[in-house]
């Protein structure tokens, strides 16, 4: 039994990687086909040929990803956020991306209500519409009534379309690492940090439960707000695939205008809300663009869509208060070690060379006045880009908070002109420095200081006391890891490759010669045992033939 385990999981295994090969080589096709190819030049598949060389546009890979389906349209628009590794042109492109699906007969969400809620399911409602009031890659949204009258609306998750998606993430995981063997200049963008919070941004959404405990959440932080509503979840009609919530009966904010609403309140409203949740609550809604945005007849804002949000935590707060506190007086250098210490490094980093640029953004953001004259989001989206080029880049939730500034800042822009954005976000960003360096917080970390350093000196003598005799005793003992470039031990790899083919290569022909003797079976007098194993071996030497030559040492 022993014995049979590990066969039946390397089995899975291989069945699983053939089954990803056959859609890595898919997505490889559609790649090249439109001028993505350098994306995939490190995988070498039979009947795939790709340039090294990038030969695209922003329409031509919109047209790609449309192709790939829902999984790499929601990379599409998880990149779309990051304007900080990706160039303007693509991002106006990415931003356009819509999950442009069919339609589910209504037969699929009929048998994927059965078998989340139970066979008599319609039972459970008064009035159930089966023609879907909107369509997307991984849900279907419907409209019904429950008995007690309140109207409701259920999005249902697309059969089959858990598994599609991690076998897709399996294939992202491969083409990233790919792409950063072939081209290691890209792991300044951290492709694969990208790809980790793409991951579990998408595996939340899959998950139901997770946007019901998202809209909980929003619905504690606004609870006292007579200015917006998020949807009540229906907790005993909803499962991990099925979320029924309460319908919001409005019209989306681009419409609102149009619908005869007070634009200026509605202006204030929404940028009330949008900056209460970055500013305030530390927990937003990472996709807060105008499709889930709406205005309901009593003037209230409705949220919906709340299964991406992002977290600030109260240190991630105080990061950021510190560094507008620093551009409000003026200090540069402080700017660029707040943002320096806060960032990840991949390299050893030219520290005077990075703030000349750290510098240099806040000059061309800010003349000097007042902060209420900045754009805060586009100045902390440049300061992101910049450091790029040292390979230093914000944590992933910074870069989320700053993307979820400059959508509420390009929304409000772009259809409520009557409102002044950065005017509104002054009373929140005073708050905000006012909590962090109040003399109350300042208190309160000083006791916390003090008791910290109090622990410290009780302990540092014992401490130091133990150093010294394990060092007197010679038992003091430093672990050192020795790291190897990724390209040496890729050499290794493929050199340990070709060795263990050979040794199967060899071991086939040995086998092969000692059955010579063998009597029984014979073909073309050699005895049928030899042609087998002479038959395995072949091929296998002439894939280390191969491999040798095209990858010399």
């Amino acid at each position: 039994m022993q014995f049979v385990r590990p066969v039946v999981k390397t089995t899975g295994t291989l069945a699983r990687t053939v089954q990803n090969m056959g859609r890595v080589r898919q997505v490889s096709l559609v790649l090249a086909r439109h001028g993505l190819g350098m994306l995939v030049s490190g995988v070498e598949l039979p009947g795939v040929k790709v340039s090294r060389r990038f030969e695209s546009t922003p329409d031509r890979t919109v047209a790609a990803i449309q192709e790939l389906g829902p999984t790499f349209i929601k990379l599409g628009q998880v990149l779309s956020t990051r304007a900080d590794v990706i160039p303007a042109a693509y991002i106006d492109a990415l931003q356009s991306l819509q999950d442009n699906v069919t339609p589910l007969p209504f037969s699929d969400i009929d048998a994927q209500m059965s078998r989340e809620l139970g066979a008599d399911w319609r039972g459970r409602f008064a009035s159930f519409e089966e023609v879907p009031l909107a369509t997307a890659s991984i849900a279907q949204v419907h409209r019904a009534q429950l008995h007690d009258g309140r109207e409701v609306v259920l999005k249902v998750q697309r059969p089959g379309i858990g598994p599609r998606i991690r076998a897709d993430l399996g294939v992202l995981r491969l083409l990233a690492s790919q792409a950063m063997a072939e081209f290691p200049e890209v792991a300044m963008f951290d492709p694969k940090g990208i790809l980790e919070e793409f991951q579990k941004s998408i595996l939340a959404e899959l998950n139901f439960n997770a946007e019901i405990r998202n809209l909980n959440r929003f619905r504690r932080s606004f609870a006292d707000s007579d200015e917006v509503i998020f949807p009540e979840p229906v907790r005993e009609l909803s499962t991990e695939r099925v979320l029924c919530m309460e319908f919001l009966d409005g019209v989306p904010i681009r419409s609102a205008r149009s619908a005869g609403f007070d634009m200026d309140i509605v202006g204030r409203r929404y940028l009330d809300i949008a900056y209460a949740m970055l500013f305030d609550h530390g927990f937003f809604h990472g996709d807060l663009h105008p499709g889930n945005v709406l205005v309901l007849a009593d003037g209230r804002i409705g949220v919906i869509d709340c299964g991406m949000v992002g977290r600030l935590t109260g240190e991630m707060k105080d990061n950021i208060a510190a560094l507008i506190f620093a551009l409000d007086r003026g200090d540069y250098r402080t700017i660029s070690r707040l943002y320096f210490d806060i960032a990840i490094k991949e390299s050893r980093v030219d520290y005077a060379a990075f703030e000349r640029d750290a510098v240099e953004v806040v000059e061309r953001h800010w003349s000097g006045g007042s902060i209420a004259e900045m754009h805060i989001g586009a100045y902390l989206m440049d300061l992101t880009r910049a450091s790029i080029r040292h390979s230093v880049h914000a944590p992933p939730e910074f870069t989320m908070f700053f993307k979820a500034i400059l959508t509420t800042e390009g929304l409000a822009k772009a259809l409520l002109p009557e409102v002044d954005p950065i005017g509104a976000a002054q009373p929140f960003v005073q708050q905000l420095l006012a909590d962090r360096w109040g003399r109350e917080r300042l208190e309160d970390e000083g006791s916390y200081t003090m008791l910290s350093m109090s622990s410290l000196a009780r302990r540092l003598p014992i401490t130091l006391t133990q150093l010294l005799d394990d060092i007197d005793r010679q038992r003091l003992k430093f672990n050192v890891m020795l790291e190897q470039p990724r390209s040496v031990q890729d050499a290794h790899d493929r050199r340990q490759n070709r060795m263990i083919l050979s040794m199967y290569a060899i071991t086939g022909a040995i086998c092969g010669s000692v059955c010579l003797f063998w009597e029984a079976g014979r073909i073309f007098g050699i005895p049928v045992l030899s042609v087998v194993f002479y038959a395995a071996a072949l091929p296998l030497f002439l894939l280390t033939l191969a491999m040798t030559l095209r990858n010399r040492g």
